[in-house]
């Protein structure tokens, strides 16, 4: 009873202990199984925060031993069965070959993967082969990424210098991104619009370049590094057939170009239209450089000079926009006056004044109205005016059609002085350019390359 009753005890003894060493066996078993996952998932983290697709690259290893970078260490392998010189299949893995490659920052640290590449040896040719890999361009150390990167801060208002920081380059690959970028972004030359806006501008050192715009869409037709007519011709003739240069009906430009004598030569079909932006230009400029003649007259420390020196703005300002009835200060004066009571009070001193000054804003004000009938009925009506507005009005009379064109259409200088402003911040953000193809590169690359901006990402 009592050998049975212990061998009962011993048998469940037994039992315990033999589940107990099956729990820790397989407890064990299960523990390289986790791991090798935990590894693989490591690994896939790895790969998604580095943006590595190449599912050849495997054992990933981060070291953060320096302040100065983040080294990733990994293995490229995979099977070649085929020599790619002989065809035959003798090939073996002949030991590794281990590369530095520079990828994007992570975590505004600067990361740098070691890679040790497959090296592959043919036995009936002897033809040795490396692993090949997509994350860098062969032969190179800068991973795709980054020249995606410098690519796309190349569309930005940036200098050089401050890209090739960020993505830890010499400024000389940040320059040969730019050349290679730049020359895929050369117009077509398949059509020209039917407006073009034609201005100068200044580009590298002192020399005077010429543009021409899309009036419409605003879109850069042409770029040259010089402004003479020969040059301007030149260009046209050789990259648009005449049916596509009589397509053009409107150039407009400014008085200052002199390129009328070429426009009808390169467009058979087109009017000149005057820039309304640049006759209210000269026609203020008149008038203000009058008011300059008439201040010189008295001495420095009287009412008059001050007045007209000191109030100038309230002069070149249209007489229907001038405050009529509100009194203000007027600290040089010492005393409450309207604007219009100011104005009249001073233009008095000189009857020539007073006739420029009417006469002036008179004919502005047609040209800003667009109105042709008005502004000839001004030009007829104007009598005893000082030498700097007549000489202004010779010339609207000598370019009186394109100015009967300009009051025809709403279309004026507008758009290519906001390009020529975009040229100048460029210019400005680079300290200038010596070299006329990087400048022109990068203008091409800023204006044609549209890069899609968008907010923060807050989940």
């Amino acid at each position: 009873m009592i050998f049975g009753v212990d061998g009962e005890l011993h048998r469940r003894h037994f039992c315990i202990k033999k589940r107990h060493s099956t729990s820790v066996l397989q407890s064990s078993r299960r523990k390289p199984i986790e791991s090798e996952e935990n590894d693989m998932s490591q690994e896939q983290f790895t790969r998604k925060l580095l943006q590595i697709k190449d599912q050849n690259i495997n054992n990933f290893k981060v070291l953060d031993e320096s302040r100065d970078a983040l080294r990733i260490y990994a293995d490229l392998s995979y099977t070649l069965s085929v020599c790619p010189r002989c065809g035959k299949h003798e090939v073996v893995k002949n030991g590794y070959k281990t590369v530095n490659i520079r990828i994007p920052n992570v975590s505004e640290r600067v990361a740098i993967l070691i890679l040790r590449k497959q090296r592959f040896l043919c036995k009936q040719c002897g033809h040795t082969q490396i692993a090949k890999i997509t994350v860098v361009e062969p032969q190179h150390q800068i991973s795709r990424n980054i020249l995606h990167g410098i690519t796309s801060s190349l569309t930005e208002d940036r200098t050089m210098t401050s890209i090739a920081s960020q993505y830890n380059v010499s400024t000389n690959t940040v320059s040969r991104q730019l050349v290679a970028l730049g020359k895929q972004t050369q117009p077509a030359y398949n059509g020209l619009p039917t407006a073009i806006c034609i201005d100068e501008f200044r580009s590298t050192g002192n020399q005077m370049s010429f543009i021409a715009i899309d009036a419409q869409k605003h879109d850069l037709v042409a770029i040259l590094p010089g402004r003479k007519n020969k040059e301007i011709k030149e260009f046209f003739l050789n990259h648009y057939d005449l049916k596509n240069r009589k397509k053009v009906t409107q150039v407009v430009m400014d008085f200052n170009a002199q390129y009328q004598s070429v426009i009808h030569e390169i467009f058979p079909n087109t009017n000149i239209v005057a820039d309304n932006f640049h006759l209210v230009q000269m026609g203020l400029r008149s008038l203000n450089q009058t008011r300059v003649q008439v201040m010189k007259r008295f001495p420095k420390d009287t009412p008059e000079y001050r007045i007209l020196k000191y109030y100038w703005r309230l002069y070149l300002m249209s007489y229907k926009d001038l405050e009529k009835s509100k009194t203000q200060w007027f600290s040089h004066l010492k005393d409450h006056y309207t604007q219009e009571q100011l104005v009249l009070k001073r233009i008095g001193l000189s009857e020539m004044f007073t006739s420029t000054y009417f006469s002036s804003h008179t004919i502005i004000e047609a040209i800003r109205n667009r109105d042709y009938i008005a502004f000839v009925k001004a030009l007829g009506e104007v009598e005893n005016v000082s030498p700097q507005l007549l000489t202004t009005l010779k010339t609207f009379i000598h370019k009186r059609q394109f100015i009967k064109n300009m009051t025809n259409c709403l279309l004026s200088n507008g758009p290519v002085e906001g390009v020529n402003r975009k040229f100048k911040q460029i210019k400005r953000t680079a300290y200038g350019y010596r070299n006329w193809t990087n400048f022109h590169y990068r203008i091409q690359i800023e204006f044609n390359i549209r890069v899609q901006k968008r907010g923060p990402i807050r989940k």
